[in-house]
């Protein structure tokens, strides 16, 4: 049965007037040239899978070297896409999700389809295409966010699906229910820091908030994969867009005791740096910062999106929040031996960190 398209606009202007859902014989793949990113960013902020990790300009700023790779209709709409952010590292093709950017992944327009089934029908055969269409590599690894779409044509095309989980408050959550939620703990530590006179801003202050996040790795006897340079970075392309806030925590005395970079989309608010000052963490200021950045999400109609880790110690503190535990995709194919033997070094370096951090 075709599916009913009505009439819709995009952003650029460009009508979406269809007879018919394509069918799957009728689309086709193309890498996106540069010129036409703007037509991709169009489709992230339609989409539902899309997030701000989607936009052409979040990845511009990352190493990588960016591809999008998108599908089109006979009549050239663009109905859906997915970013290959390729690397070469040690004579391997990599396309992995660059540093700070958690989730990625495929991101379609079904809103032409009128009923489960159609959508359903859409992102499976446009996806199959879009996978099968990936130029080679030796190794793919992203995570598709809790918003990603369904992803059984990636599995029909021989990638792997694999379950983990993030932790989010919906978009408009009561704060008196947060509060509700929050366990007993968490909701002292918040008072203590009211208390003693901790507050929190928010500021154009990049430099604080990668000074206190390399205290927060230091004491864990660790570094940060990422460095400050990509934090300035990506901080400076998303601020003038208003899709980035650092909120800072000071004591009473006026001293930074903690530091939150949250990022946006048109739905959800993410975490993404923090960090905290190890000498002061008596004042609970971490607890304060980030409780200011679920106060100003949830009001506001975005999602918040802790940015889950498996990690016990942290999930353990997210948790405590009270927040929904949602399920992520860790989509992933080797293309060769090499690129299989990669992935399993990659699994066991994830398994040692996990002990390490949590000893």
């Amino acid at each position: 049965m075709p599916v009913a398209i009505a009439s819709k606009s995009q952003p650029n202007g460009e009508s979406r007037a269809q007879p018919a859902a394509p069918r799957r014989g009728e689309v086709s793949c193309e890498l996106l040239k540069p010129e036409d990113y703007a037509q991709w960013d169009s489709l992230v902020d339609l989409s539902p899978h899309g997030t701000v990790f989607h936009y052409s300009w979040w990845l511009k700023v990352t190493p990588e070297q960016l591809e999008i790779l998108v599908i089109r209709d006979a009549n050239g709409l663009l109905l859906g896409g997915i970013p290959l952010p390729r690397s070469r590292r040690s004579g391997l093709d990599l396309v992995h999700s660059p540093l700070l950017t958690p989730y990625l992944g495929p991101v379609f327009d079904v809103s032409s389809a009128s009923n489960t089934c159609d959508r359903l029908y859409l992102m499976r055969s446009w996806g199959e295409v879009l996978a099968r269409n990936i130029a080679s590599f030796d190794s793919f690894r992203c995570v598709a966010g809790a918003s990603a779409p369904d992803l059984q044509g990636f599995l029909w095309a021989g990638f792997q699906i694999n379950l983990a989980y993030t932790f989010r408050f919906p978009a408009l959550s009561s704060t008196d229910v947060v509060c509700e939620g929050m366990t007993r703990t968490h909701y002292q530590k918040l008072n203590k820091a009211e208390k003693s006179g901790v507050t929190v801003s928010i500021e154009n202050d990049v430099a604080t908030l990668i000074a206190l996040n390399k205290m927060t790795f230091q004491r864990q006897g660790i570094a940060p994969d990422y460095s400050p340079e990509l934090v300035r970075k990506l901080w400076a392309t998303a601020a003038p867009k208003g899709k980035a806030s650092v909120y800072i925590a000071k004591t009473a005395q006026g001293t930074p005791a903690a530091a939150l970079l949250t990022v946006r989309d048109n739905r959800t608010v993410y975490q993404i740096v923090s960090g905290v000052n190890w000498e002061l963490r008596d004042a609970q200021a971490g607890y304060m910062v980030l409780w200011r950045a679920i106060k100003d999400a949830l009001p506001a109609g975005y999602a918040f999106d802790f940015e889950g880790s498996a990690l016990r110690g942290v999930e353990t503190y997210y948790r405590r929040w009270g927040p929904l535990a949602v399920p992520v995709w860790r989509i992933e194919k080797a293309g060769s031996w090499r690129g299989s033997l990669l992935q399993s070094l990659i699994h066991q370096r994830d398994v040692k960190s996990t002990a390490h951090l949590e000893s």
